[in-house]
């Protein structure tokens, strides 16, 4: 009985650290006149280490862009032609840190803060489409996520992220808008985490 109650109250303790593989979606707002929204798909790994229900996360997340057409965009920088219907391709990359707050147990909601910085070629690419023959915009920004999600213990060593669910601002250059603007977008995260270094 002694042994069963000892290794009982091992499995409540929190692990300290966490390792996600994920699936991720991007609803990315390009902040360009005459445009919606674009789903980007990717996915990434983060990184966390615990000290009860206080974490620090590090978040590596990539997703791919390939052949949107932006249509009635209007260029007062480099003279394209407007309405304008222009295909680019890109990617967006995002590179993020920050604190996480767990409620530990077998159900596990959270939130988060994360800061970083994020890469892009969609601004670039556009610029030259569009026959820009200035300084193109750059391809890194400043980037900010926060959200709240749900991991679900399938066991003391695996857990699994249904969701994972949150705002995502980017301040990329944009010679279409005339300087840095901010992009709002919606970030969604999906997959499985390994627990590992509990007592």
């Amino acid at each position: 009985m002694l042994l069963f109650g000892k290794n009982a109250l091992a499995q409540d303790k929190p692990t300290t650290w966490e390792i996600g593989g994920d699936y991720s979606l991007v609803d990315y707002f390009p902040a360009l006149p005459g445009t919606s929204s674009h789903v980007l798909n990717g996915g990434g790994l983060s990184f966390v280490y615990y000290d009860h229900w206080l974490g620090f996360k590090a978040d590596f997340q990539g997703y791919a862009n390939a052949g949107k057409s932006l249509t009635g965009v209007t260029n007062p920088i480099i003279g394209a032609p407007s309405p304008a219907i222009l295909t680019v391709n890109g990617d967006l990359a995002t590179y993020l840190f920050g604190p996480v707050f767990k409620k530990r147990g077998k159900i596990e909601p959270f939130g988060e803060v994360l800061i970083g910085g994020a890469y892009t070629n969609v601004y670039a690419s556009l610029f030259t489409a569009g026959g820009g023959v200035a300084t193109a915009p750059g391809h890194n920004s400043f980037s900010l996520t926060s959200g709240v999600g749900l991991d679900i213990h399938i066991n003391r060593a695996i857990s699994f992220r249904p969701f994972e669910v949150g705002y995502l601002l980017t301040q990329f250059s944009n010679p279409f808008s005339g300087g840095a603007v901010h992009q709002n977008s919606f970030r969604y995260v999906a997959g499985l985490t390994f627990n590992f270094g509990g007592e």
